[in-house]
């Protein structure tokens, strides 16, 4: 992938979280699936929808009035629904794939979801529900929480902390219906795409994958090994020696890869570099 998409990525989540380009970043992590993705015609199917839906309420509308019509907008009169079938297809976190095939996995119709929430004047953040994204609409204090991936199902805050027993995780359970940041959202949908790549053996797109979330993550050194290890597979060994010395230099000792040491010794032997 070109270097001006990383570029374009870092400048679009750079800033305050409330800064973050949401909608933009979501179409350069699109360009992995298809580099002629066009912003502009899923921003203008995204408006067409929200237009749809202002249409059929009354001005100044509740948050369940509005939530309501977002439901029936996407689900059954434009048919969006979660993809059960072929949950791990890439195409499932791209959002040009989304709105074109009206199908996807629950975080990336969680996103269709706010974008329209978000042009219609409905408050709507995504909640990192373990295992299961999905959306809180209006006041935080009266939260409706929608399921995009099931065709926009309510579910109230007993029953998805009811969920949660059992599951050994750590912290309160309350802290998993708290909204997470646009941030955390891209990389939640990165981890997933991560895992896709990976699993596959994508080299090229798994790199991608990991040089996004350095746009996120910069001083993360378990990602600056990782793209190490993957340039050196792709042959370019200087841009692994780069890395690989970066991440021995970074990381705490019991972190390190045994294999990461080894290969930069022997990257050191073959082209040089700076001695610890």
């Amino acid at each position: 992938m070109d270097s001006s998409t990383y570029r374009d990525f870092a400048a679009a989540t750079r800033g305050r979280d409330s800064d973050v380009d949401l909608f933009g970043a979501a179409m350069l992590i699109a360009r992995l699936g298809d580099p002629a993705a066009d912003p502009h015609a899923v921003a203008r199917e995204l408006d067409v929808i929200a237009e749809a839906v202002t249409d059929s309420v009354e001005p100044g509308a509740d948050p369940e009035t509005l939530a309501g019509a977002i439901d029936h907008e996407l689900f059954v009169v434009r048919g969006y629904s979660g993809n059960h079938s072929t949950y791990a297809e890439p195409e499932n976190s791209f959002l040009d794939r989304v709105v074109g095939r009206r199908l996807g996995i629950p975080i990336s119709l969680s996103l269709v979801y706010m974008e329209v929430a978000q042009r219609v004047g409905l408050r709507c953040d995504g909640v990192g529900y373990p295992g299961h994204f999905v959306v809180r609409c209006g006041d935080p204090a009266e939260p409706i929480y929608v399921d995009p991936f099931n065709q926009g199902v309510r579910m109230d805050r007993a029953e998805l902390i009811a969920r949660l027993r059992g599951q050994e995780l750590p912290g309160s359970a309350e802290s998993y219906l708290a909204a997470i940041t646009r941030r955390q959202l891209l990389q939640r949908m990165l981890r997933n795409l991560h895992v896709i790549y990976r699993d596959r053996r994508d080299i090229e797109r798994w790199l991608s994958i990991v040089e996004f979330a350095l746009c996120l993550e910069p001083w993360n050194a378990a990602l600056v090994g990782e793209r190490g290890m993957l340039n050196y597979r792709l042959g370019r060994h200087e841009a692994a020696l780069g890395d690989l010395q970066r991440y021995v230099e970074a990381a705490e000792p019991e972190a390190l890869t045994p294999g990461a040491r080894k290969l930069l010794d022997e990257l050191k032997l073959h082209f040089g570099g700076r001695h610890e």
